[in-house]
């Protein structure tokens, strides 16, 4: 009987550390609520404009706002503790309509070319007194291959 009680508790330990490990590897986002609107501008994704990003207070999420006519995602991330203004966040769309052409370039939706599945992933780098977004599409299929590179300017007003 001894043997089997050692085991009980050997297992409701691992249990035990397994639940804590797990509750420990989330993203420390303690940080106050962020709101900044950038100018868009020299925009090979979409137009140029301007758009906010939004992370509420203790998170780690972003929504972006005024984005769609500029080819951005509407949600992304951002590390820990980010200044949005200084970069180091990013934008992501699992669910974006690629246009492609016979060649598998993409295209304009305007321009026919056949609508694939894909995604779109932007990263924020610092340059100078303002941003870089570099987006980048892939299909959504197996092969993952990147289709579409594009990039804006963004200044943080």
């Amino acid at each position: 009987m001894m043997p089997l009680l050692r085991n009980l508790a050997s297992v409701a330990v691992l249990a035990a550390t397994g639940v804590l490990l797990v509750a420990d590897s989330a993203p420390d986002c303690e940080k106050d609520a962020q709101e900044v609107t950038f100018d868009v501008t020299e925009n090979t994704c979409g137009g140029n404009g301007s758009f906010q990003l939004r992370v509420p207070e203790d998170s780690c999420d972003l929504t972006a706002v005024g984005n769609e006519p500029l080819g951005f995602p509407e949600y992304g991330g951002a590390s820990a503790k980010v200044d949005l203004k200084r970069g180091d966040w990013s934008l992501h769309d699992r669910a974006h309509t690629l246009h492609v052409d016979a060649d598998g370039g993409v295209v304009r939706p305007d321009a026919g070319g056949t609508a694939v599945d894909g995604n779109r992933h932007c990263e924020a780098t610092r340059e100078a007194e303002h941003l870089r977004l570099t987006c980048i599409d892939r299909r959504s299929d197996l092969s993952g291959v990147e289709v579409f590179r594009c990039e804006a300017k963004l200044t943080p007003r």
